[in-house]
């Protein structure tokens, strides 16, 4: 599974990689209140957006994530007090084929 998702890490990299090679044409960014004029290669301002979306999805969902994890947790100690009064051996997770 580790050798498949390196592939496919690689895959993805070297998409990217062609692509900003393949949009080296340099396109003027300005930014309006300031005056501010750049130019920069079209590949890397589409790939920098990107990542700055990714980055601000994952800002979005990291408390969600994060909260659901506190609830697991709590319910795994609910779970484990519960056993522990019934005197039920703990249970333990089984691996699925």
């Amino acid at each position: 599974m580790k050798l498949i998702k390196t592939f496919i890490g690689f895959v993805v990299i070297l998409g990217l990689v062609i692509f900003l090679l393949s949009n080296r044409q340099a396109v003027d960014i300005g930014f309006w209140p300031f005056g501010f004029l750049v130019a920069l290669p079209l590949g890397a301002i589409v790939l920098a957006v990107l990542a700055v979306g990714f980055l601000l999805g994952l800002l979005f969902h990291a408390p969600t994530r994060f909260a659901a994890g506190r609830r697991a947790k709590r319910a795994e100690g609910k779970v484990a007090a519960l056993e522990a009064r019934l005197n039920i051996p703990p249970s333990v997770p089984t691996k699925s084929l």
